[in-house]
């Protein structure tokens, strides 16, 4: 029953810490099933592996499957070797997954592309009406003609702000829950 516990207790610590990593600076801390319940030393092992500049997910991963090694070696679960495999290989692709979760956080758009998009909307603004009212003579159709192109570069724009980093807090950001 050991086992049981401190395996969920730990797994529910990698969940919520993969998480946080995911989130960024503003992401909050998750909710985890009862990380008391550990031994003091591996709470302490936990608290000082960033000071010694250790990812914590990783330190956590590496604990879940010493735990799972030692519980086969002592007798406490007995599952044949391609069984446990496929939770090492489990573990592991989840530990994969989290790392091109990161890339996608940690990689930003270059800044001068973002000043040069910026540079081109407000050149937009200010040439779109002027070209069109020299098109069309009718004020509804340089309304026209002017506001529709203005308003879709904006959105695109402000939807790829958004797409920049997908994860967080605001209301369109993947959820982290």
């Amino acid at each position: 029953m050991a086992f049981r516990h401190t395996i969920v207790r730990l797994m529910s610590l990698c969940h919520g810490t993969a998480l946080k990593e995911i989130g960024g600076e503003d992401a909050t801390d998750c909710e985890t099933i009862d990380p008391q319940g550990l031994d003091n030393g591996t709470l302490h092992h936990l608290q000082t592996c960033s000071e010694h500049g250790f990812n914590r997910v990783e330190v956590l991963l590496h604990l879940i499957q010493s735990l799972i090694t030692q519980s086969l070696d002592d007798g406490i679960i007995r599952v044949p070797a391609p069984i446990i495999s496929r939770v090492y290989q489990t573990l592991s692709r989840g530990f994969v997954n989290l790392l091109n979760a990161k890339k996608i956080a940690d990689t930003r758009f270059p800044f001068p592309f973002a000043q040069l998009i910026s540079l081109l909307l407000f050149a937009n603004i200010f040439l779109t009406p002027i070209l069109v009212t020299s098109i069309f003579t009718q004020p509804a159709l340089c309304v026209i003609f002017s506001v529709i192109p203005i308003f879709g570069m904006s959105c695109l724009n402000f939807i790829g702000v958004e797409l920049e980093n997908p994860f967080g807090q605001d209301d369109n950001a993947l959820p982290l829950d």
